[in-house]
């Protein structure tokens, strides 16, 4: 009985070896690599965006008021980089308003005193009138939101130009680029 365990053993120790000398012996399977490239492209065009500006609401007029009276609105615009862009406001709705006089109308007040006169300007020393121009000049787009603002101003002592009453215009912004 005892050369019957070693004979077993002997056996299984057969088997077992060329079993793992196989899985050592067997190659593996010669893969060939080929390699190329080849291009990936885009082509990014000009796009701008803009907010739509709030109400200008410069509140209660007192011509009388030793000052002009002053107001603001802003808005966004967001231009892909280094495009260039113009924001032009035109002379808005009432009969005669021009760019550089803009006039406030209302319709509850009599012919010839029913315009109230103000300006919008490109700064807050109201100093450079904001124009219509539309040329694509002027900013440049970073690819971020720009906040532009619209400063307003209504001149003193305007009496017999408008009755006591409220006053409104409607302005288009026009981005161009």
């Amino acid at each position: 009985m005892r050369h019957t365990p070693r004979l077993l053993l002997h056996a299984v120790a057969r088997i077992v070896l060329p079993v793992g000398a196989l899985l050592v012996v067997v190659p593996s399977a010669n893969a060939v690599t080929a390699t190329t490239t080849f291009q990936v492209t885009a082509t990014v065009l000009k796009a701008c965006l803009m907010t739509t500006p709030a109400t200008l609401a410069f509140g209660s007029y007192d011509p009388a008021a030793a000052t002009a009276l002053s107001g603001t609105t802003t808005f966004s615009v967001t231009c892909t980089f280094g495009t260039p862009y113009s924001l032009g406001l035109n002379a808005g709705t009432s009969a005669g308003a021009t760019i550089t006089t803009r006039a406030m109308t209302s319709p509850t007040a009599a012919a010839g005193n029913n315009r109230l006169s103000y300006g919008l300007f490109k700064e807050s020393t109201h100093s450079t009138n904001w124009d219509n121009n539309t040329s694509a000049t002027g900013y440049t787009g970073t690819g971020l939101p720009q906040t532009q603002t619209v400063y307003g101003q209504i001149p003193t002592a305007q009496y017999t130009a408008a009755a006591a009453t409220d006053y409104a215009d409607t302005i288009t912004l026009t981005l161009t680029y």
